[in-house]
């Protein structure tokens, strides 16, 4: 049997999430690169190679969501949809990492989606009905959740 478009699955209604991120600041080439279970740095062709980190980062939504756009899943994943959206726009773009951006949080991400939206149209409403917030905002906001239950998990759990 052969594939056709018609049988894809469509996007999953429960968005399959990366685990929060942890990562560490190199000391030699102040990127932030991902921790091995033994405390030292993954190899990120730098002289810091597997060197203990200078700093360890907390796993913010910004952090959280770059690793989220690594998966190649986003035709089916919500959540690597939505990171995509934010850190592989285009092939061609300069890769863009949570350094590289300018929120941390999802309602910084939030805010920034409507000044974009103000800048293009004039308005910050993001539907012709006059509302403010539309599809890209109502994803956003499912992710952030997925990111919440997993800190929350994270912190009553700080061992695993």
């Amino acid at each position: 049997m052969t594939a056709t478009i018609t049988s894809w699955p469509a996007h999953t209604k429960d968005p399959i999430p990366v685990p929060l991120p942890n990562l560490g600041l190199c000391a030699d080439c102040n990127d932030e690169i991902r921790i091995r279970g033994n405390g030292r740095l993954y190899a990120h062709d730098c002289t810091g190679d597997g060197r203990l980190p200078l700093l360890v980062l907390k796993p913010t939504f910004a952090r959280w969501l770059w690793m989220q756009s690594k998966r190649r899943d986003d035709y089916t994943n919500l959540a690597t949809l939505v990171a995509g959206r934010h850190f592989r726009a285009c092939t061609r773009s300069p890769k863009i990492t949570a350094a590289d951006v300018d929120w941390t949080t999802a309602e910084e991400l939030h805010g920034q989606l409507h000044l974009t939206q103000l800048a293009r149209t004039g308005s910050e409403l993001m539907r012709p009905n006059g509302e403010r917030c539309g599809g890209v905002c109502r994803d956003l906001q499912k992710i952030a959740a997925i990111y919440e239950r997993l800190i929350s998990a994270a912190e009553a759990n700080p061992a695993a």
